[in-house]
Order: structure tokens, then sequence, then C-alpha cells
């Protein structure tokens, strides 16, 4: 029996390990040792070595050295990633005329969907392809995008995306052999034992609201709240959480995987204070390493979290004080958090997202 040849194409593959290219990573691992399946992939880093997949690298100039270019809405250049897609997809069309695909994966818009039209036209016409749109529909009203099928990452995306495309929900995961409780004590991480740890892990930028969680964090009694990341807002944040918390608030900048997990683990509560979000991985994460979760009550996140925390109207202050407060009691912690374990264990592993792909690819190819 041939294989099907499958690409995944992502200019950050190979040097940007977050987001999307930890999504494509985890999947390609799980679907390379499936017995009818190639997996080959296409990206801009040098760094990139998985076991059965073939890679080739496209060397584009990277995303940060785009920070201060101008931002040109109407060709769709608004951000440093925008550039680095444009740069890549222009070497991206000799490459792939050299290949034979039967299916290519992509998670960029809009300048692939010129190599994928040129690809069609002169190498393959009947490849397939499948769009990961990240909880995003930007492109929804474009009269330039093409795909086969369009995976959304939650219910109500994939009906919005139904209106004009064949649409399918595969949820973002994590690896739960990887993402689960640490039995170890606040001490190892300089965490004081008690006091009530609030933890979130949001990007320090507007959109993320952090600002917001630290006025809430500041009201309550005998909290601590720590934040990780870094951002165009770490200046004002630092300046604001001193103000308002003094010792009671601690930066942890970025941190590697594990450092990540022990503090989800060993926290009381976490928190995504974003009033939007298209999926919030991060709170997944959290669910794995069995602690609450309090985020906005948006239709997606209530999906997502279930009884695993409390979805709220980030809008208001009192509504998120007395939404952290609910697990100062210990019990009510423990059994959300094991509640959050489950859902994840059940719904939200890269092993479920994998075996939906294998299924999605096959149907599509055959």
């Amino acid at each position: 029996m041939s294989k099907i040849k499958i690409a995944f194409i992502l200019s950050g593959l190979g040097y940007v390990n977050r987001g999307t290219e930890v999504f494509f990573t985890e999947i390609m691992k799980r679907l390379s040792v499936k017995d009818d399946l190639e997996i080959s992939a296409i990206g801009g880093g040098k760094n990139f070595n998985l076991e059965n997949v073939k890679y080739t690298r496209i060397p584009c100039p990277k995303r940060n050295l785009f920070n201060n270019f101008p931002k040109i809405k109407r060709i769709h250049l608004k951000h440093g990633h925008d550039y680095e897609g444009l740069f890549f997809a222009i070497p991206l069309i000799p490459v792939l005329l050299t290949k034979k695909f039967d299916l290519i994966f992509f998670s960029t818009f809009p300048y692939e969907l010129l190599a994928y039209k040129i690809y069609r036209r002169l190498r393959n016409p009947k490849v397939k392809t499948v769009f990961s749109s990240g909880g995003g529909t930007c492109f929804f009203y474009s009269r330039y995008f093409f795909a086969d099928c369009v995976q959304a990452t939650d219910p109500m995306s994939t009906e919005f995306l139904a209106q004009k495309f064949n649409s399918v929900c595969i949820p973002a995961g994590v690896d739960d052999n990887v993402f689960y409780p640490r039995r170890i004590s606040r001490q190892e991480i300089d965490l004081p034992k008690d006091k009530f740890v609030i933890f979130s892990s949001s990007a320090f930028d507007p959109i993320k609201r952090l600002d917001f969680l630290i006025r809430a964090a500041s009201q309550i009694d005998n909290a601590y709240l720590v934040l990780s990341s870094t951002g165009p807002q770490e200046e004002y944040l630092k300046k604001l959480g001193k103000e308002l918390m003094g010792k009671n608030i601690k930066f942890l900048g970025i941190v590697d995987q594990e450092t990540l997990i022990r503090h989800y683990s060993l926290a009381d509560v976490y928190c995504l204070p974003s009033k939007i979000e298209p999926f919030g991985l991060v709170l997944v994460e959290a669910m794995a390493c069995q602690t609450p979760v309090v985020t906005n009550n948006s239709e997606i996140q209530k999906w997502m979290i279930k009884d695993a925390g409390s979805c709220i109207d980030m809008t208001d202050i009192n509504s998120l004080i007395k939404a952290l407060e609910k697990y100062k009691d210990k019990e009510t912690a423990q059994l959300t958090g094991k509640k959050g374990r489950e859902n994840v264990l059940e719904r939200f592993t890269w092993d479920i997202a994998a075996e939906k792909y294998h299924r999605l690819f096959k149907k599509l190819v055959n």
C-alpha cells in the first residue's frame, strides 16, 4: 500500500518554539509513526529535528527583524510574522515544485496561497490543502482564500466557517505525560508557603489585560501574584505591581517548560484575564496540572472549561475578585482541579488531536 504524503509547512519551524510551531511539531511526532503516512516538514529554521520526518529548510529573514517595519494593513503586513511569511512564501514556490505531496497542511495566510495555487496548477492538480485557523477567522471574507478543509479549535468557530468552507473541529491539546501536577514543595521554586498564589503566564500585551488582574489581586487578602512572560507592557506592569502589591508579586520572565509546569501545579488558581481569546492553550495546560482556572465567560471558554473553573464577566473587577477567592477553599480547589485534569484527558490531548487529523487526512485524500 502506498503511503499518503503529507507536508506540514510553517515558516517558524526550527527556530520558534511556541503556539502553532509546538502544535505542528506535536501532531507530526504522532503521525510520523503511522504506517500509511509519510510526513514531511518545510520551515525556516535550522533547529528542526524530528524522527521519521523529512525536513526541508527555506532560509528567510526572521520575524523579529521586521518589528519596526511599517504596518500596511491593506496587504496584510501588520506584524513581524506577516513580513516573515512574505519572504518565506517566495522561495517556497520552487522548493514545492520539486516535490510530490498528496496533502498540504498550513497555517499562514495569505502569501503562501500563491505557492499552493502554482503547485496545484503545475505539479499536482489533485493535491488537497488543509488550513489550520488557530481560532481566527480574519480570512473568511477574502476572495483570495482557498482550502479543501479548514480546521478550527472550537465548535463555534467551526460552525461559522462552515458557512463558506468544509470545516472540522479539532481542538489543540497538551502532552498529558508532560503536563501533570508536580508533587513538590513551594519552597523549591521560591513561592511563599502561606500565601494564596494566583498564577498567569499570558504575554505582557494590552489585550491580555494583566493590569486588570493586578488590580483585582491587590484587593484580595493574603494574595501573591505570579506572572510569567514578557512583552510591550512589561515596564508598566512591573511599576503597577510594585505600587499595588509591593513584595506580593513576582515576575518570572520567560521560563522553561518544567518551571512553567511547577508554577501551574503549585498555584492555588490560574487566571487568564483577556476578554478576547480564540482558544487559550494555557488554560488547558493549567487544567492538565490540576489547577482551577478563572477566565472570561465567552462561549468558547465556557465550552472549554466546563466545571474545571470559573468563567466570569472580565469587565467586572468584583466578579473577578469573587471568582479568585472561591479557590481559597482547599477542598473546592482540589475538587475543581481534579475535574480539570479529567476534562483534559477526555478532550484536549495531542494524542486525541492526532487521531482526528489522521482520519481527516485519509478521508480527504482517498
